[in-house]
């Protein structure tokens, strides 16, 4: 591999644990990406919400989700 080669490698690397690790919300792009990286863990942790938007389930937290609908209700 060619210097630039593996530096294209890390890019690609740095953005699918960007996306994985940080993003809740995809868009099929990101999708996309994320799947051709790494089929098994896109289809363990991608889950197809509406359309073109897939919700993280690596993020994601049920429980963050509870408390802010919570304090959402209670107009804190």
């Amino acid at each position: 591999m060619s210097p630039e080669e593996i530096y294209a490698a890390e890019l690609e690397l740095a953005r699918y644990n960007s996306i994985m690790f940080q993003k809740e919300i995809l868009t099929q792009e990101e999708y996309e990406f994320c799947k051709a990286w790494d089929a098994e863990e896109a289809s363990k942790y991608l889950f197809n919400m509406v359309e073109d938007r897939y919700l993280n389930l690596n993020v994601y937290s049920e429980v963050e989700k509870e408390e802010f609908d919570l304090k959402m209700e209670q107009g804190i």
